[in-house]
């Protein structure tokens, strides 16, 4: 992810304050220290830490009775003139500003719209939220009413009989005129006589045929998650086409195929350890799962507007963690502080406090390396698993340790504010006080994230497509969150990666994007690609961002652009194979067919190669027209089968090899994430 070095404009006048607090001795002292505690702790002493106030504006992100009301009042308006879609986008706004007291009659009025929209399933969970944070008794029996015709729409007959009887049982509560509640009432009774004889008439014919369900909108498929297998027993996020090795030194924790894998294959699917919405998606995605949102529900809480969810069941799950965040996702905000930081915060609020504790004495007997086993896997949603990441901490200059100690202590101070830390271990935020041990081993936890999540988190993405179009040329794909996904973090850079990775909700999905030989490392990408970038600009950024040399075959053989590869030369494989490895620079336009190795003097015969790149050619243009068409999947295996050809045949680079790739990409990413905006 993007580099957080440079403190940002709203730390930097406060950091710079207590940057020249130290003295050149204090500061020996602290770059001497050995842990991450006593490092929380000697900065606490300096009274400067304190100067950045925590009280922010959070007016904007609160409740507004009076908002919600004006934006009812309009939703009112665009619902009389049929105008159904600006109703629901101004009664979903008026729903997340809306105060408890409120909310029903704005929940009520939305699953009309819904209901009109023929969204049925929508207005019934609007419907059921209704009723769950109070609406009028007198109007219940819409309510019951609507929540039949929505069963009806979904062919849930029998449920829309209870639901019609409930709606006559609320007649009696409502205030309508005599004349107005028989009618209704007449009404509902043609309804459920309808329903009885539809039902009736079903149990006298032969079942041949299933009833028609409502289709659903697109908006509203979830695609299904793939599912490993055969994993790798001891790290059961990988297939067992893939293997971890540590071979220490500058290589370190690596992937390695364990077998022949090919392009498109599925290596790896993994759920993070921790992961936050970016601050421009907390309103169009779910707070939860990051899928973009149709119709918005509030937070649990009674008090904020700021997030949104996609559901009640995600809403639900997440409720326990915005109970502690709420209060501090302002300051996070309104600092533009890096995602890293709200993904160290989330290291800690993901767990309740008592099993933070338990983590903090395993940590005391924990061993300096990890040690993975059949009966002790490497699993992504792991304490120890995550803290054992790379940190670089002893590479660290006094500088970068001050400002990210710094920063740990001010989300220490954060976490403060909340209900989190227990009052009888939290001390107060001001100078002077002594920080309790535990005080002292989270901030020590959060420095420690911080230092790790700089290496080792990566971007959760969404491809965007133009609404109404098929063509993927105009889409684009978007950063809209971070994770930590720990087994991945352990697979190295290559500027010309073996791997693609896309994302189902917050679910990374792993595919090989050319075919990788058993024994061969498996890497991915860490931003910079050979075809784009060139070899100066992609170390520099590489030696900046992740502090170390690359070395990859791209960058060690030195190869061009992608607009720079010749076309009119294919770099055919020695037929003598790996024993030989030599490859045969040959002119399109050759008259030969012959060619003697340079290096191990035979000779190899590339007119089935020929032959076999021009079989290529046609498969490109059905898979292309395929993926301009949205025929996703028959373009993939297309592109996938050139790829396998390409592979038998050269060696790269080679600028249609590149191409497919990268309609591979495109195919992969619409296999995950996507919006149509």
């Amino acid at each position: 992810m993007s580099n957080d070095d440079e403190i940002s404009d709203y730390f930097q006048s406060n950091f710079s304050e207590l940057q020249n607090a130290f003295s050149a001795q204090q500061m020996r002292r602290f770059i001497a220290l050995d842990t991450n505690p006593e490092r929380i702790d000697f900065v606490l002493n300096y009274p400067e830490v304190y100067g950045l106030s925590l009280d922010v504006d959070v007016e904007p992100l609160l409740k507004s009775k009076e908002k919600a009301g004006q934006l009812k009042e309009l939703g009112n308006k665009y619902f009389g003139r049929g105008e159904f879609i600006k109703a629901l986008e101004t009664y979903s706004n008026a729903v997340l500003l809306a105060p408890r007291e409120d909310l029903g009659v704005i929940f009520g009025n939305r699953s009309a719209t819904l209901y009109h929209l023929e969204q049925h399933n929508h207005a019934l969970t609007d419907i059921k939220e209704a009723k769950r944070v109070g609406y009028p008794k007198e109007l219940l029996y819409k309510l019951e009413e609507r929540r039949a015709k929505c069963l009806l729409g979904l062919k849930r007959h029998d449920e829309a009989v209870l639901a019609f009887r409930s709606a006559l049982k609320f007649l009696d509560e409502s205030k309508l005129l005599l004349e107005k509640k028989l009618k209704l009432e007449a009404d509902i009774r043609v309804m459920l006589a309808v329903i009885d004889k539809g039902n009736e008439l079903a149990r006298k014919e032969p079942k041949t045929t299933q009833l028609k369900v409502e289709k659903e909108k697109p908006h509203e498929v979830k695609k299904l998650t793939p599912q490993i297998e055969n994993c790798n027993p001891l790290y059961p996020s990988c297939t067992e086409a893939v293997e971890i090795r540590d071979e220490g030194g500058d290589i370190g924790r690596h992937a390695v195929a364990a077998k022949d894998i090919e392009p498109g294959e599925i290596i790896a699917i993994e759920n993070p350890y921790c992961s936050f919405l970016l601050a421009e998606y907390r309103l169009t995605h779910c707070h939860y799962c990051f899928t973009r949102i149709f119709v918005p529900l509030p937070a649990a809480c009674a008090a904020c507007s700021c997030i949104a969810y996609c559901s009640i069941s995600c809403r639900d799950k997440d409720a326990k963690i915005h109970e502690i965040e709420c209060k501090i996702l302002p300051d996070l905000w309104i600092s533009r502080t890096s995602i890293n930081c709200f993904l160290a915060l989330r290291v800690i609020t993901k767990q309740p406090f008592d099993e933070l504790m338990k983590h903090k004495e395993k940590m005391k007997n924990m061993a300096s390396k990890l040690e993975v086993s059949v009966e002790r896997p490497y699993r992504s949603d792991d304490f120890e698993t995550f803290c054992g990441l790379l940190t670089h901490e002893d590479e660290r200059t006094a500088e970068d340790l001050l400002h990210r100690t710094y920063i740990a202590i001010w989300l220490l101070r954060l976490l403060k504010k909340t209900s989190y830390i227990p009052e009888d271990v939290k001390t107060p935020d001001a100078p002077g006080h002594t920080p309790s041990e535990v005080e002292l081993w989270i901030g020590g936890l959060l420095l420690h994230s911080l230092m790790l999540l700089q290496f080792n988190s990566h971007e959760i993405s969404e491809l965007i497509i133009p609404k109404g179009s098929k063509s993927m040329k105009k889409s684009k794909s978007n950063f809209i969150a971070g994770g930590i996904y720990s087994t991945i973090a352990l697979f190295n850079h290559s500027c010309n990666p073996g791997v693609i990775r896309y994302f189902n909700g917050i679910t990374m999905i792993v595919r090989a994007i050319r075919s990788i030989s058993a024994g061969e490392e498996i890497s991915e990408n860490y931003g910079p690609i050979f075809t784009i970038t060139p070899e100066t600009e992609r170390k520099r950024k590489l030696r900046w961002q992740y502090w170390f040399d690359c070395n990859c075959e791209a960058c060690a053989g030195h190869w061009p652009l992608l607009e720079e590869i010749d076309p009119t030369i294919l770099r055919f494989k020695c037929e003598t194979g790996k024993e030989c490895g030599n490859i045969l620079p040959i002119k399109t336009d050759t008259e030969e067919f012959m060619i003697r190795c340079s290096k191990c003097g035979k000779s190899t015969n590339i007119l089935k190669g020929l032959k076999a790149l021009q079989d290529t050619d046609a498969i490109f243009k059905v898979a292309s027209r395929n993926l301009e068409e949205g025929n996703h999947e028959e373009a993939f295996k297309s592109y996938l089968n050139i790829l396998k050809i390409l592979d038998e045949n050269l060696a790269l680079p080679i600028r249609d090899y590149h191409l497919c790739q990268n309609s591979v990409r495109l195919c992969c990413l619409h296999f995950g994430n996507v919006s149509f905006v």
